[in-house]
């Protein structure tokens, strides 16, 4: 034991040099042979913690992202290892922007990430009982008009998320009439729309379909009038009305000579113009006589509002 001291005693600050000495040359070796380098990664942006029935929008679904690593740790490194998510767990209902956080594998250094931050919606799934609405297109056989038209259903259920449900004022569904010259059933497909007639996306509609019964007449006088729009309420303090615009402005009419003889135009329903205060468009339905049918009950009327 003695010896074994004795010789690791000997010239001990000389051997503390040379250890020195082959610890640096072997950093200087490594940084030449395997030096720190730069690299970017495009990476897709995971949700977790996401809120229980909500609908998770983001402004960016990919992250760009800067490491610094060894050139060794490049060569064994795949793409799949990186990875990039945001964290929204306890997160409310509405806009946020949430930090972008990164996992990468051992030994690499985080330069950036871009974008930091993206920026989410978050959209509580509701539903909503709307009413579903039948637009007849094309015309029965000559000498036959529509008498009435029936639908399983007058309202319907719809479900979405909260900002597009919103947006949804009835649902639509297309009645065909291609020169039927009898009666005739058929189920009519729902669409959800909005006020200016627009489909609403990501919104299902629960029954999909209505079955309808259209009932033709004969012998019925036909005349083309016009429509008159009927406005109710008092605009707020400083805003006026402008024009009034119908889609369409006159409709053809049906029914016995006696019903329709005297009528020039057809009244739509009330228009409410309380808390109006930008210009608009609504869809209303007409306010028939006994007797008068028509192909399609309702019209678009888009409502000028200016400030005095």
């Amino acid at each position: 034991m003695n010896w074994l001291m004795s010789m690791f005693q000997r010239n001990l600050p000389a051997k503390i040099i040379a250890l020195l000495i082959a610890v640096v040359l072997w950093f200087f070796v490594m940084n030449e042979q395997n030096p720190l380098i730069d690299g970017s990664f495009t990476v897709a942006l995971n949700v977790v913690n996401a809120p229980d029935g909500c609908k998770i929008t983001r402004s960016d679904d990919q992250i760009k992202i800067k490491v610094r690593g060894s050139r060794s740790l490049f060569v064994a490194a795949t793409s799949s290892e990186f990875k990039a998510y945001i964290d929204l767990n306890g997160a409310a209902e509405g806009k946020i922007d949430a930090k972008v956080q990164t996992v990468l594998p051992q030994g690499f250094e985080l330069i950036s990430a871009s974008p930091e931050a993206v920026t989410v919606t978050i959209d509580k799934i509701i539903q909503k009982q709307v009413q579903a609405d039948l637009i007849v297109t094309g015309a029965t056989a000559p000498g036959t008009t529509v008498a009435h038209i029936s639908q399983s259903a007058d309202t319907v259920m719809i479900e979405g998320p909260r900002t597009a449900i919103n947006e949804v004022t009835h649902v639509v569904g297309y009645v065909g009439l291609s020169g039927n010259n009898t009666d005739f059933s058929l189920d009519v497909p729902l669409t959800a729309v909005n006020a200016d007639g627009r489909e609403v996306d990501g919104v299902k509609v629960d029954p999909q379909t209505i079955a309808a019964s259209v009932q033709l007449a004969r012998g019925l006088t036909k005349k083309i009038v016009s429509i008159k729009p009927v406005f109710t309420g008092d605009l707020p303090v400083g805003y006026a009305m402008g024009s009034a615009r119908l889609d369409p402005s006159k409709i053809e009419i049906a029914g016995e000579d006696s019903a329709i003889h005297s009528l020039d135009a057809i009244n739509t329903e009330k228009i409410s113009l309380a808390g109006m205060t930008k210009s608009g468009k609504k869809t209303v339905k007409l306010e028939l006589p006994p007797g008068v049918t028509v192909t399609n009950k309702e019209v678009a009327v888009t409502i000028e509002i200016t400030k005095k």
